[in-house]
């Protein structure tokens, strides 16, 4: 389920799909190595005056979404997808008392929540025998997302003020982004494989100044079939991403996100799952895909929060 490309609906068929995905990070990263939140306060400068030190450590983060997907087969050969998200987000951080040192004053629990995605994209297909197929896929992701949110943050002072949230707590990054990607798929008898790449490229910085840095992803993966109807999966992931380009200018407080440069990095997750399709209750039209994995690579621009799992589900359903 995490592979966009892989499945084109029939001709002249629609295929409605919600997919909502949750994921968990925590601990720091600078790099591969871990290092804890007393280090960084006592050694991070603070990127807008070196001079002084950071003052506040993300500490967890929990990431809910919410995809829902249309898409329509054109012809045998081309489909049209859409789909639209929103994103909820719960940040636990721990700010450190006064100017410098490593005595904790305090934790704050801010959350945002908004809509993060609007896309649309075509599928390809290039080629096709009864064994391999090559499809092909372009999208484009539009400014409609929310990256102007704000939320109480405890202060290194003591005070709670209202501030714009971190980058990376925002629920969308208002950016016009264009996705390129292929996908190559086999399969022969009950097995099936297959490789992918897609890219996310943001074309200019948003109207804060700034925008993500550009993302490449790769997957791989293999499927078995047990029985009629259910497949297991395996995947595996890996993304590169550069770090955010320019700056909002109110997000510039003395915490570890609110640094451009802290964002982005390269990981590796491995992912399992599976596919039931209806006919197990007698309606073929619909299916439930499942998957769940966890990193087991990180090299992160840091320090930076690092992820520890992912999982979700989508149910599709042809008409």
């Amino acid at each position: 389920m995490g592979v966009f490309g892989a499945d084109m609906p029939a001709k002249g068929r629609f295929v409605l799909a919600i997919a909502p995905i949750w994921a968990n990070l925590s601990g720091q990263l600078i790099g591969t190595q871990t290092v804890s939140s007393q280090y960084i306060v006592a050694n991070t400068p603070w990127w807008v005056d070196p001079s002084k030190k950071l003052r506040l450590v993300p500490q967890n983060i929990a990431l809910a979404t919410q995809t829902g997907v249309i898409s329509y087969g054109l012809t045998d050969d081309l489909a049209v997808v859409i789909t639209a998200s929103i994103a909820e987000k719960r940040l636990e951080a721990l700010t450190f008392k006064g100017p410098s040192g490593i005595t904790p004053l305090g934790r704050s629990y801010p959350d945002t929540f908004g809509f993060s995605d609007f896309t649309t994209s075509a599928i390809y297909k290039v080629y096709q025998d009864p064994v391999h197929r090559v499809q092909v896929n372009l999208g484009f992701a539009y400014p409609f997302s929310f990256n102007t949110a704000r939320f109480d943050l405890l202060q290194a002072d003591g005070t709670v003020p209202n501030i714009r949230a971190f980058y990376g707590m925002q629920p969308g990054s208002g950016t016009f982004d264009i996705m390129p990607g292929v996908v190559y798929a086999g399969n022969i008898d009950k097995w099936s494989w297959g490789l992918s790449y897609r890219a996310r490229l943001p074309l200019a910085r948003n109207s804060q100044n700034w925008r993500f840095g550009d993302l490449h992803e790769f997957n791989g993966w293999v499927g078995y079939t047990l029985i009629p109807s259910v497949m297991t999966t395996f995947r595996v992931n890996g993304a590169t991403q550069s770090q955010i380009s320019g700056f909002d200018p109110e997000i510039t407080g003395r915490a570890v996100p609110t640094n451009p440069a802290f964002y982005g990095g390269q990981r590796v997750e491995l992912f399992g799952g599976g596919v039931l399709n209806g006919k197990l209750v007698g309606y073929d039209a619909a299916s439930i895909a499942f998957e769940a994995g966890l990193p087991v690579y990180q090299n992160l621009n840091g320090p930076q929060i690092k992820k520890n799992w992912q999982a979700g589900f989508s149910f599709r359903l042809r008409i």
